[in-house]
């Protein structure tokens, strides 16, 4: 299994538009092969947004996410979401050995 970290922060008085669109973009993304594993809003930084999602593979990752960020669900709201992100980071992991999976 491959997990991918996810950190945004946002612009200035963004972030609960982002969310609203975020919640939209939630529903579709099983669809595509995306499995949503959890989200956080983080305590100490106003502005930013912590979420998980995870893929059986690589290789079904960069087919999950491109046939995801073509759909035409996504398509209809991208343009609500990315002016929101002032940050985006992303982290491609997999489980330490032995570490419970989430």
């Amino acid at each position: 299994m491959i997990y991918e970290l996810r950190i945004y922060r946002f612009h200035p008085n963004q972030k609960k538009k982002f969310l609203g669109g975020f919640r939209r973009a939630r529903r579709f993304m099983k669809k595509y092969g995306i499995q949503f594993v959890a989200a956080w809003e983080s305590l100490d930084r106003e502005d930013e947004f912590i979420w998980i999602r995870s893929f059986d593979s690589l290789n079904a990752r960069e087919q999950a996410t491109r046939n995801y960020y073509s759909s035409p669900e996504w398509l209809k709201i991208v343009h609500l979401l990315r002016p929101t992100i002032r940050r985006r980071e992303v982290r491609i992991m997999k489980s330490f050995p032995g570490a419970p999976s989430p």
